[in-house]
């Protein structure tokens, strides 16, 4: 039995909804206000044996960051080579440079999580130029067969605690006879590189370890904040990147008392502050909001919670 479309359509999207932790009077969480994960990632380790002109470690590292760019899904922080940018700042602040123009210092973001990562097979069997030590098995007429193996551990940076470990097998081949690839003198990573088995078989392991890393970060809500008051107006530290609409409504509370257990110091709740006002959104930038007071005193820091109108449109 085929479905129509339309219902298709609405179970993936329902799918796609998750409700907050708790319960909120907010109700689900759209998409745009769950907020980015902001990763960092490390040089990976190489545990496979290789040894020739590529350097995996790094090279592996700019791929993965290539291609968690590309997904959209997360804030990359580029870590492995912040020493060429904390060099500049310094510089900057020296009195050589001029004032105007000068990078405000104390803006680096922190990383939520680390990922590290392990090469645990790199190899190609059937390779006649003999680099990888196999040059006997091609001319059986296999032709080359490349298996790539990683394995990526992501760590939370506050706890230190690990969320997830993937592992991701990428496999490829060259068939039949002249079907041999010879290694020696092509980049890795460059578009040669990946029109062999070896680069496919990368792009494999690759292209599975980004979609399960992704799937398994933690979606962290929006939490809307009191961030300033300017003329009178509320600003909200959130605008059209978290779906912020015109004529939204905010309960304005005192922040949250955390509740921790008395024998390990963990979380285990958090207690919402009074009710201290009410505003409306009037207007809307990319990061931030606009707003007029409808009742008490908002204060910078003060929670934000969005009140869901319950009338029904005829």
């Amino acid at each position: 039995m085929r479905l129509p479309w339309t219902i298709i359509g609405f179970v993936l999207l329902s799918a796609g909804c998750a409700a907050p932790p708790g319960g909120s009077s907010a109700g689900f969480w759209r998409r745009e206000e769950v907020l980015k994960p902001v990763v960092a990632v490390t040089d990976f380790e190489n545990r496979s044996g290789f040894s020739g002109q590529w350097n995996l470690g790094s090279g592996m590292a700019d791929l993965l960051v290539n291609r968690l760019v590309a997904s959209d899904r997360v804030i990359v922080l580029e870590r492995r080579k912040l020493g060429d940018v904390v060099g500049e700042l310094v510089r900057q602040g020296e009195s050589f440079f001029r004032s105007e123009g000068r990078v405000e210092r104390g803006r680096l973001k922190n990383a939520e999580y680390l990922i590290r990562g392990v090469v645990t097979d790199f190899t190609v069997t059937g390779d006649t130029s003999g680099w990888f030590g196999t040059r006997d098995a091609a001319i059986r007429g296999r032709g080359q067969e490349a298996r790539v193996a990683l394995v990526l551990t992501v760590m939370e940076v506050e706890t230190g605690e690990v969320i997830s470990s993937v592992r991701a097998e990428g496999f490829a081949r060259a068939g039949g006879w002249g079907g041999d690839v010879n290694y020696r003198g092509i980049q890795f990573g460059g578009d040669a590189f990946f029109r062999t088995p070896l680069g496919r078989a990368t792009e494999a392991a690759l292209e599975r370890a980004v979609k399960r890393i992704v799937f398994d970060l933690p979606r962290r809500p929006w939490e809307p904040r009191v961030a300033d008051l300017v003329d009178g107006k509320v600003v909200v530290n959130g605008g059209k990147n978290v779906g912020v609409r015109v004529g939204d409504e905010y309960l304005v509370r005192k922040g949250p008392r955390a509740i921790t257990d008395p024998v390990t110091g963990n979380v285990i709740d958090r207690v919402p502050g009074d009710v201290s006002g009410r505003i409306r959104i009037v207007a809307i930038k990319d990061f931030a909001a606009y707003a007029e007071v409808l009742d008490g005193s908002p204060k910078r820091g003060d929670v934000l919670e969005k009140i869901v109108s319950t009338r029904r449109t005829p």
